[in-house]
Order: structure tokens, then C-alpha cells, then sequence
């Protein structure tokens, strides 16, 4: 009987080591793919805006590149990834900045437009209207854009579940190095709408440890 007993834990330790393949540190190993999106450049589809700055990158996070936008209207910052976009939008002048959400759109790698859902809205509203945001004089605000079409109800967890807007998978990832996206806004100041196309161009897909947090990569 005790054979059995041995046999059955030596069993299950080698089913845990397998599980747990780890590096010199002892850390689990789960490779992830990682995009690395750049701001490539602004399109403002009217002329009546002013001088413009083209998007320069800001190395000022260690762990985030981002890329900084401004003109006459606004200053902007800029990072995304393979979930979606965040801003940070800073008014440097005396009148309000309203930004129209539904007015806006994402074209993906294939041209194709999709609705834009930011962070504020709720996934169970993604197709109702979205309040604008306003920003003040000498304000600011930071928000995250993904594509409503991206936002599932899964029929199993019975919940939205936001999907990624590009492969995670590296096979498959790898495909779409070069490839462009492209955010419409429209920026309404002092009574007129300003619109801007931002367009972001994959520089690299490369693969990196990520560590899990438990056991057997969990």
C-alpha cells in the first residue's frame, strides 16, 4: 500500500513541475506578446487651426513610451496598445474643449470604422449615446479609447468581456508589424469643431517573460 502512496506523490510532483517550468530565479514563465504602437502622425482636416507640432516621443515613464501632440487648440500625450488608446489632453487656453465621442471613430488595420467606447462608459451602455467631455479653461483630462464592437457579452460567463483590437497570439501577431490604425476626434472650441485624424503605425511585436503570480501560471 505505501508503494501506491509513493507512486501517486511522485505522480503529482512531476505533474507540478511540469506545470511550473520556471527560470534560474525559480519565477514561473508565461510568454506574452507586446506591441509597440507609435504616433506617427496628426492630420487636422481643416486649416484653420494654427501653428502644429508633428507627435514627438516622451520617454519620461521608464516602463511606457508615449508620444506628445500639440497646436494652437491643445497639447496632447498619446500611448497605445493592443486593448486600445489613452490620452491625456491638457487645455491651455481660456475657452472650454468638448469632445464628441459618438462623433468620433476607429478605422482598424483593414480601414474598417468601428465606435469609439471610452473608460467612462459603462460596457452594458456601449451602444447607447456617450456623454461628451468637457474639458476647462487651463484644465485637463486623461481617458481610455477601445471600439465598442470590441466589447462582447460572453454567453458563457454571462458578462462584456472587452476583447483586444489586435492578435494576441504571436503567430499571428507578427503579421500585422507596419500596420496602421487610426483615431477620429472632433475637438469643438469656441463654438467650431475641429477634426483630427491620428494615425498609429506597429513598429514591433516581440514576445517577453511575463511572471506569474501563483501556481501552475495562475
Amino acid at each position: 500500500m505505501n508503494k501506491y502512496f509513493i507512486i501517486i506523490a511522485l505522480a503529482i510532483v512531476l505533474l507540478f513541475l511540469a506545470a511550473c517550468a520556471t527560470n534560474t530565479d525559480g519565477a514561473a514563465v508565461k510568454m506574452v506578446t507586446k506591441y509597440d504602437i507609435a504616433l506617427t502622425k496628426v492630420n487636422r482636416l481643416d486649416e484653420n487651426i494654427g501653428k502644429a507640432k508633428a507627435p514627438v516621443a516622451d520617454t519620461t515613464l521608464v516602463d511606457k513610451v508615449r508620444y506628445r501632440y500639440e497646436d494652437d487648440i491643445m497639447r496632447t500625450i498619446w500611448s497605445a496598445t493592443e486593448n486600445g488608446f489613452e490620452i491625456t489632453l491638457y487645455n491651455p487656453t481660456d475657452k472650454i474643449i468638448t469632445i464628441d465621442w459618438d462623433g468620433g471613430q476607429y478605422l482598424d488595420y483593414d480601414n474598417i470604422g468601428h465606435r469609439l467606447l471610452i473608460s467612462k462608459t459603462k460596457d452594458a451602455d456601449k451602444d447607447k449615446p456617450q456623454t461628451p467631455s468637457v474639458v476647462s479653461a487651463r484644465g485637463n483630462m486623461v481617458e481610455t479609447i477601445t471600439s465598442a464592437d470590441h466589447v462582447k457579452l460572453s454567453s458563457v460567463l454571462g458578462l462584456y468581456v472587452r476583447e483586444p483590437l489586435l492578435p494576441t497570439d504571436y503567430a499571428s501577431a507578427v503579421r500585422y508589424n507596419g500596420k496602421e490604425m487610426k483615431l477620429m476626434l472632433p475637438i469643438t472650441i469656441d463654438g467650431v469643431t475641429h477634426r483630427y485624424e491620428h494615425i498609429f503605425k506597429v513598429i514591433n511585436v516581440r514576445q517577453i517573460a511575463a511572471k506569474s503570480t501563483g501556481w501552475f501560471g495562475l
